[in-house]
C-alpha cells in the first residue's frame, strides 16, 4: 500500500489539498479560497482540478481523505447540506461527495467531520497524544467539536458526528443568529466570523462588516476598550459552552484550532477564571476542570485528520 495519501480540508472559506505521508507529514499543500458564491457545482469542480494536479505528481497515491465541515454522514459519504456551504441563491442539498470525487479522480475516498479530522489528527501527533479523552474546538466560519473519550471517536446517532456547536445557550435571542436556522447557538458566538459581526454590531457601532475577527484582534492587543469588552464577552460565552462540553464528555484536554484560535491569548484568561468557577464543586472528587491548549499543527489540523481517515480505512471500496 502507498505510504501517502491525498487529503482535503473544505471549510467555510477555503479549500486545501495536501500530500500526506504516513507521519502525518504534509509532503506538498495547495491552499485557495473556496467560490461558495458561485455555487456547489463550482467548488466541487475546484475539489477535482486541485485533486488531479497533484495527482500527476503522486500516481501511486491510492487513497483519497476529506475532512469537511458538515453535518454530515462519514459512512455513506454524503454531505448533508453543510451549515456554512450555502449561497445567497441555494443550499447544498445532499451531495455524495465520495461517489463524486472517486468517479472523478480514480481513487478510494473517504469522509470525515472535520472537527472529528482534527480531532485525531491532534490524538495522532498533536497536543493529544497523551490523553484518552479530549476534545478539538474549530473556531473559523462555524464552530465545530470533535471528541474521544476512552481512545475512540465518539459518535451520535445515525453513525452522524456530534454538532455540539449548535447547542442553544441563549434561546430566542435575536442578537445571535446561527447559519443552521436557530437564534442563540453557541456557534452564533464563538466562532471567528459571527465573533467579528457581533464584535462590530454591539460593541464597535460597525453596521456594514468592514471588520474582520483578525483585525478586531488586533485592535484588542492595541488595548482598544471596544474590542477588548468583546472578548470579555466571548470569554464568558465560551465558558458556559466549555461547562456544558466538560459536563457531557469530561475531556482530560480541550484543544482550539481553526483560524480564529490565534486569538487564544486573548481569550483564554478570562475564560479558564469563570470555568473554574462554574467547576468548583466539580473540582473536588476527580478534578473534571480540563487542560485548554491551542493547537500545534500551525492550522493543519484537518488536514492531516483526512490524511489519517484515510490511512485508517479499509481497503475496500466505499459500497454505493
Amino acid at each position: 500500500m502507498s505510504q501517502k495519501v491525498l487529503s482535503y480540508d473544505l471549510g467555510g472559506t477555503k479549500i486545501a489539498v495536501g500530500v500526506v505521508n504516513s507521519k502525518g507529514r504534509i509532503l506538498e499543500e495547495i491552499r485557495v479560497p473556496a467560490r461558495f458564491e458561485e455555487g456547489k457545482t463550482v467548488v466541487i469542480q475546484q475539489l477535482v482540478d486541485l485533486g488531479q494536479q497533484l495527482l500527476k505528481n503522486y500516481p501511486k497515491i491510492e487513497k483519497i481523505g476529506i475532512a469537511s465541515a458538515g453535518p454530515l454522514d462519514p459512512k455513506k459519504g454524503i454531505l448533508l447540506d453543510p451549515t456554512n456551504f450555502g449561497t445567497a441563491k441555494e443550499s447544498w442539498g445532499k451531495v455524495p461527495i465520495c461517489q463524486i470525487l472517486s468517479k472523478k479522480l480514480k481513487r478510494r475516498v473517504f469522509l470525515e467531520n472535520d472537527a472529528a479530522a482534527a480531532v485525531l489528527a491532534e490524538h495522532w501527533i498533536g497536543a493529544g497524544q497523551k490523553y484518552k479523552n479530549m476534545m478539538v474546538l474549530t473556531l473559523g466560519t462555524g464552530l465545530g467539536t470533535g471528541i474521544i473519550c476512552n481512545d475512540a471517536l465518539v459518535r451520535s446517532g445515525k453513525n452522524l458526528h456530534p454538532e455540539a456547536g449548535h447547542i442553544i445557550l441563549r434561546a430566542h435571542d435575536a442578537s445571535a443568529p446561527c447559519g443552521c436556522g436557530n437564534l442563540g447557538c453557541a456557534e452564533a458566538f464563538l466562532s471567528g466570523r459571527n465573533f467579528a459581526r457581533r464584535a462590530q454590531q454591539l460593541f464597535l457601532g460597525i453596521s456594514n462588516g468592514t471588520l474582520d475577527a483578525k483585525k478586531i484582534s488586533d485592535l484588542a492587543r492595541q488595548r482598544d476598550p471596544r474590542a477588548l469588552a468583546a472578548f470579555e464577552e466571548y470569554a464568558a460565552i465560551m465558558s458556559v459552552a466549555l461547562y456544558n462540553y466538560v459536563r457531557i464528555y469530561s475531556p482530560e484536554i480541550i484543544i482550539f484550532t481553526g483560524s480564529f484560535a490565534a486569538a487564544f491569548p486573548l481569550f483564554i484568561h478570562p475564560t479558564q477564571k469563570h470555568l473554574k468557577q462554574m467547576l468548583s464543586r466539580e473540582r473536588k472528587n476527580g478534578d473534571l476542570l480540563p487542560q485548554l491548549a491551542v493547537s500545534s499543527l500551525n492550522n493543519e489540523a484537518g488536514l492531516i485528520g483526512g490524511a489519517h481517515v484515510a490511512f485508517k480505512s479499509r481497503n475496500e471500496p466505499r459500497k454505493r
